[in-house]
């Protein structure tokens, strides 16, 4: 529900005493309080009708006092109340208060003040008639300091915040913002199976605009030769990046360093010493051999540790991707040897015939045996594409999608996806879901870039 908290006008005194009649507070004016002073009351207005009210007093230079309190209980726990009073105490301290006295007698309230506040109690008052909680025949006198809080407000708001992320279960933590990688091309579809899948130089940069364009920030690139075949020559990825950088320069570009069609050192890691307007930001480390259904990727605990030695040395960071729990095992070796570290960021993958199978199950326990400050994508092999990626935006995670992993839309394999399509698709499912999608800026501060 969308309100408003607003400064009071003469014309809603009416209004907000009907909203505090429903707290017993009817006594206006009476020995327990004087005539509403609507030049230091805040309302909430929804849908045009007031259902929250909150006023102030300034008693001195340095000290105010909060007065009527309340939100109609139809509209309790939308932060109607927090806001309201966050409002009246940044009023006062902008007149200079720093003191702020509160009576309360509802037991539920004083440790709401105390909780959200930084209230402390200083004392108690008899209650001259009833207003407020009918069998409470006092009042508890608390206070607070304006200083303190104002210093400390958005710091501690934030740390709640983090701290939700961090430790509390999606999807009732506040989304990050959601970073989709999108791997154009790999090593395996041809022409023959889609016409979609960017081949040439020319296709490969044009795809990355269209899914940069769609809501991508990571583009994961394999380079093709002149026939169409995958190559480790840098002179591709040379003027795929810089076209790549041309149109849209704040595309994150990934290399890749498989070994699934060559394995000698020198061509998977030539790719990583490109520089200039061709350097890439991160380049991918599978952390163990596997096998696909149609050939063997071959990468020796040497091959790993070579290759993410010359990333770090080249300013490069790894794109560390693992198919099974062993492979987390390796990067917390890498990490212990200082090989890698800080921020890094995973690709789980699942649903290869012969690594971990796409289940729920299996994201979520590689997901919590990731290193700590890690950051990780989902993505699901062939007919498994859709459910991990929707499966890693509930969990919070990011994704890894395109046409690498699956050249189908749909599950029948009735329909051939594009790379665009598969990137609005994961968008339309995000914002269905009410996570925002990363920007470019974004997503290099979550990544560590």
């Amino acid at each position: 529900m969308d309100y408003c908290i607003e400064p009071a006008s003469q014309a809603d005194g009416e209004a907000i005493l009907s909203v505090l009649r429903h707290f017993n507070m009817h006594h206006v004016p009476s020995v327990e309080m004087e005539r509403l002073d609507l030049k230091c009351f805040f309302i909430a207005r929804l849908q045009g009708s007031i259902v929250g009210a909150a006023g102030y007093k300034i008693i001195s230079e340095t000290e105010g006092k909060t007065t009527l309190f309340g939100v109609l209980p139809e509209y309790c726990g939308l932060g109607i109340g927090k806001k309201l009073q966050h409002k009246r105490m940044e009023a006062m301290y902008k007149a200079g208060v720093k003191k702020v006295t509160t009576n309360a007698d509802r037991p539920e309230t004083i440790l709401w003040f105390k909780k959200h506040y930084g209230y402390h109690q200083i004392g108690s008052l008899k209650k001259l008639c009833s207003f407020g909680l009918e069998d409470v025949d006092h009042w508890t006198t608390l206070q607070t300091n304006l200083d303190d809080y104002f210093a400390h407000h958005e710091e501690i708001e934030q740390d709640r915040l983090d701290y939700i992320v961090k430790n509390d279960a999606y999807p009732l933590a506040p989304y990050p913002p959601l970073i989709i990688n999108v791997c154009l091309t790999g090593m395996i579809p041809t022409k023959a199976q889609t016409p979609h899948v960017p081949i040439s130089c020319e296709e490969i940069i044009e795809d990355a605009v269209a899914v940069y364009d769609a809501g991508a920030t990571l583009v994961h690139i394999h380079a093709r030769d002149k026939n169409g075949y995958p190559t480790p020559d840098v002179s591709y990825y040379e003027k795929i990046i810089t076209g790549i950088r041309r149109e849209r320069p704040e595309m994150i570009c990934v290399v890749t360093t498989s070994g699934r069609n060559w394995s000698d050192f020198e061509r998977r890691s030539a790719v990583l010493y490109l520089d200039g307007n061709a350097k890439p930001d991160m380049a991918s480390l599978t952390l163990g051999s596997l096998n696909f259904i149609t050939s063997t990727s071959i990468s020796s605990i040497h091959m790993i540790e070579s290759l993410a030695m010359a990333m770090k040395e080249q300013g490069v960071k790894p794109e560390l991707e693992i198919f099974d729990p062993g492979m987390i095992t390796l990067a917390k070796y890498l990490e212990r040897n200082r090989i890698i570290g800080g921020k890094k960021y995973f690709n789980l993958l699942l649903g290869n015939l012969n690594t971990a199978p796409a289940t729920i199950g299996n994201l979520t326990s590689l997901a919590e045996a990731l290193p700590s400050d890690s950051v990780w994508a989902g993505g699901g092999l062939g007919q498994f594409q859709l459910p991990i990626n929707a499966a890693a935006i509930i969990a919070g995670g990011h994704v890894r999608v395109g046409l690498e992993d699956s050249i189908f839309y749909d599950y029948k394999k009735n329909r051939l996806a594009t790379n665009k399509q598969l990137v609005e698709r994961v968008v339309r499912i995000a914002r269905e879901m009410q996570r925002p999608i990363a920007t470019p800026d974004q997503a290099r501060r979550i990544i560590g870039l």
